[in-house]
């Protein structure tokens, strides 16, 4: 093996997937790739299968260093408790998405007993317990902290609020396994996610790895894994940083179980005439949707895209899809046979991309005030994006079997809060289905990872038009 060679391995929730790339002066460069059904049992079974499918020394001898990430059973999942919810409780989210976390349930204010029995039922690695700006707000964070002390959540508690109240809500969860950092939001309206993000890390490498098998792994090659969403949100960051015409651009994972939209951007702009209600997000974002995905997930797709699929399909053709859905949860692996299961998956597909979308895209809305109406922007402003990247099993295909891959369908053309989706793009495919294994390079080796990105993407399609939307209050908004 060159000692220029590095190997990557992303242990999947259906797949598992490894790559051998040669590191040339400025990039890398595919060698070989192999896969295998991730073993759900003993995930190091399968890792070891495509190693052994790679025909390589998989860097025991030192010649060829090893990358890997997984996002196998359900990735890292992770429950957030903040104190307002367009503040502290929207930057624990957006903290917890950048680590490569999935929030699988989110609580304002105080907890009551609903709340603690939905963190026991969901059973989330961490618990990200936030609040308060440093030397503000002490009561909530330490009621909540009381609360949790006394339920069955038997996770990590992550404590990142008001600095006074460190020690009375360590006090409170002295028999529980909890990591203090730094405050997420130490004055009003900053943003502080850095240490969280490590916090996270820490947590997921010291002891969620080890209940899922993946410590065999670490103590057999001495390296540590990352959570592809992580793997991925570093890749992008990298492409945005270090190549010039990648500075407004999304990237959309469409996954079996979840659909994961990424955007390198900035979130709001003086020249929009918008006011922003709560935080300016920031440059590079990460939203997942534990509900929209193409397998695991097609059921809950069905149930949150069903207008969607009702416009595309018709009633008919819904029963027919349900009908399709429910032999997919029977079989995951399963892919289509014939043209109208082919027209299915793509409907699926588009129905996560537009969720996906909407749900990562900020809103703006006409307010009416003392001094007349205004515009009030929340979450980010997509507008500016001119280049969509599709990453995925199912999008890979689609642009290796030349399919057609709907995106920004069925916007909407007037609401009273409007949706701040992308206008004009251009859409790219990562037809190799490369960019979670070149994720895995990205922190060590952001520009050659952002360069080798761009080299495995391939434009599929003319440039996407979606029409601006109007306000229903006012006048067209621009």
């Amino acid at each position: 093996m060159s000692e220029a060679a590095v190997i990557c391995v992303d242990i999947g929730s259906t797949w598992t997937k490894g790559a051998i790339f040669r590191r040339d002066e400025d990039r890398f460069s595919l060698v070989k790739r192999a896969s295998v059904t991730t073993t759900t049992d003993h995930l190091p079974d399968a890792f070891y299968a495509v190693l052994e499918q790679l025909s390589t020394s998989h860097g025991e001898d030192g010649r060829a260093p090893l990358y890997f990430s997984s996002s196998a059973k359900g990735g890292l999942r992770v429950a957030v408790v903040g104190l307002v919810p367009e503040m502290s409780l929207h930057i624990a989210r957006l903290a917890a998405f950048s680590a490569g976390a999935r929030v699988v349930a989110s609580f304002p204010y105080r907890l009551g007993r609903a709340s603690i029995a939905e963190i026991e039922s969901s059973q989330p690695d961490i618990l990200l317990l936030c609040g308060g700006t440093d030397g503000g707000n002490e009561r909530y964070v330490t009621e909540n902290a009381q609360v949790i002390a006394a339920s069955n959540f038997g996770g990590t508690i992550v404590y990142a609020g008001n600095n006074l109240a460190t020690d009375a809500v360590a006090d409170a969860l002295a028999n529980r396994k909890l990591v203090v950092c730094e405050n997420l939001m130490p004055e009003y309206g900053k943003l502080n996610t850095e240490p969280v993000r490590n916090a996270i890390r820490t947590v997921f490498l010291d002891s969620i790895v080890t209940g899922k098998g993946l410590s065999e792994i670490v103590a057999r090659f001495g390296v540590s894994p990352v959570p592809t969403p992580l793997a991925v949100f570093n890749l992008v960051q990298a492409m945005g940083e270090h190549l010039e015409d990648w500075q407004n651009f999304a990237l959309i994972d469409l996954g079996g179980a979840t659909t994961d939209f990424y955007s390198f951007s900035e979130a709001w702009f003086p020249e929009s005439d918008a006011i922003i209600k709560g935080i300016i997000e920031p440059k590079v974002k990460r939203t997942v949707e534990g509900d929209l995905g193409m397998r695991i997930s097609a059921e809950s797709t069905f149930i949150s895209g069903g207008d969607y699929l009702r416009t595309a399909l018709g009633d008919e053709g819904v029963l027919s899809l349900q009908d399709y859905v429910h032999r997919l949860l029977q079989n995951p692996a399963h892919l289509p046979t014939d043209p109208k299961e082919i027209e299915f998956d793509r409907q699926l597909a588009g129905a996560c991309i537009h969720h996906a979308m909407l749900r990562h895209a900020g809103t703006v809305e006409e307010v009416f005030t003392t001094k007349g109406p205004v515009l009030v922007q929340a979450g980010k402003d997509l507008r500016r994006i001119d280049k969509i990247v599709g990453t995925g099993g199912y999008l890979a295909a689609c642009a290796r079997n030349q399919q057609s891959v709907s995106i920004g369908d069925q916007m909407p053309e007037a609401a009273e809060k409007v949706p701040l989706v992308p206008q004009s793009f251009s859409y790219f495919a990562d037809r190799d289905y490369l960019l979670p294994f070149i994720g895995c390079l990205a922190k060590d080796f952001p520009k050659q990872a952002a360069l080798t990105a761009v080299d495995c993407l391939v434009q599929s399609g003319d440039q996407v038009q979606i029409p601006s939307p109007t306000l229903c209050k006012g006048g067209h908004f621009l």
